[in-house]
């Protein structure tokens, strides 16, 4: 679930077409701490897609870190999913700039109503952070679908 204090408009920001600059604070970006971005998007009706796209934004000093890995599962149903793309990030350095990360997985063509989206959080920040063992959050701003 997206995190209280950082949920704004909600899960709806996701999809609005707007995008977030720098600031995690503006009110374009929502957060999930503790737990992973896991968002099932309806297409409304069958579409064909090759591409997911989401943003996150960092800012270590404030415990807010890129995500671990995406993934992109798709569905006729709403409820069996398949999986069709996956990636694994490593761990932020500290040498890491903080700003908007770009992330991307690009797909054979399929077409498809629903589409599962999960982005994974940081569950234990590294050794050199501050807040090392701590879970981060993880700030996205918006869903591309293509």
């Amino acid at each position: 679930p997206v995190n209280k204090q950082y949920m704004f408009k909600g899960e709806s920001t996701l999809v609005d077409g707007l995008k977030g600059n720098g600031n995690y604070k503006t009110g374009r970006w929502i957060a999930f701490y503790k737990n992973d971005m896991d968002m099932t998007i309806d297409l409304q009706q069958p579409t064909e897609i090759s591409s997911v796209a989401i943003s996150t934004c960092v800012e270590k000093g404030d415990w807010v870190f890129d995500a671990r890995g995406l993934s992109v599962e798709v569905s006729d149903d709403g409820k069996n999913f398949t999986k069709v793309a996956s990636e694994e990030y490593p761990a932020m350095k500290e040498s890491d700039k903080n700003g908007i990360y770009e992330h991307k997985l690009s797909f054979s063509p399929v077409k498809t109503q629903y589409v599962k989206v999960v982005a994974l959080s940081e569950s234990k920040m590294p050794a050199w952070h501050g807040g090392k063992d701590s879970p981060a959050f993880l700030f996205v701003d918006e869903i591309t679908i293509d």
